[in-house]
């Protein structure tokens, strides 16, 4: 008897893919005939979910890179840290210790700004509304701050969460070019200072 594929589980494996050939090849350089070849998919299984290139990379967003984000957020804040710990803790990589060949294929969500937000509003929008959502649940977190006398009382809190969040993706593409781990480190622990800073 044949055993029927879950359509979710096939979406899901096709938009595990295509993330991981986006971070390595960005989306001009994706290809659905390497998707195929990954995912052991026909071509039509592909287009059955995703119409075409562009609405396989925008599901990738969606989908993938911004519930990454709020599942890495939410865990954060569900540990309950003081407001400024929760903050400096943002800044690590979910996945563990940052080593040499992350800086070098960078952070997959800004590689892709930096590649199509000039040339796709679909694009640009997408990921605008993620690190908008970054900054805001930051934003969140230093009001909270303020609230419980943490955190100085006339410190913005959007403005300053919308720094801190351009600061590391500048650290992060900074990093990419250089690919000096030292370096990387180095702004990081300074960009926690300035978190410290913060405090009342």
């Amino acid at each position: 008897m044949v055993r029927k594929k879950n359509p979710e589980q096939t979406r899901q494996q096709i938009l595990e893919v295509t993330a991981d050939l986006l971070h390595k090849h960005g989306f001009k350089g994706l290809r659905v005939d390497e998707v195929v070849e990954k995912t052991g998919l026909t071509k039509g299984a592909i287009y059955h979910h995703f119409p075409n290139k562009q609405a396989l990379g925008y599901a990738v967003v969606d989908e993938l890179f911004h519930k990454m984000f709020l599942e890495h957020w939410n865990e954060l804040v569900s540990r309950g840290y003081p407001p400024l710990e929760t903050i400096e803790a943002s800044f690590d990589d979910p996945r563990g210790e940052v080593c040499a060949h992350d800086l070098e294929v960078g952070c997959p969500l800004t590689n892709l700004g930096q590649e199509m937000a000039y040339e796709d509003e679909g694009f640009r929008e997408r990921i605008t509304s993620v690190f908008d959502n970054w900054s805001n649940q930051m934003a969140a977190v230093i009001r909270q701050g303020i609230e419980d006398g943490s955190i100085k009382s006339d410190v913005d809190p959007l403005k300053t969460a919308r720094f801190l969040t351009s600061a590391f993706q500048g650290i992060q593409c900074n990093s990419k070019c250089i690919k000096d781990m030292d370096r990387y480190h180095d702004n990081v622990a300074f960009l926690r200072q300035i978190v410290k800073q913060l405090a009342a």
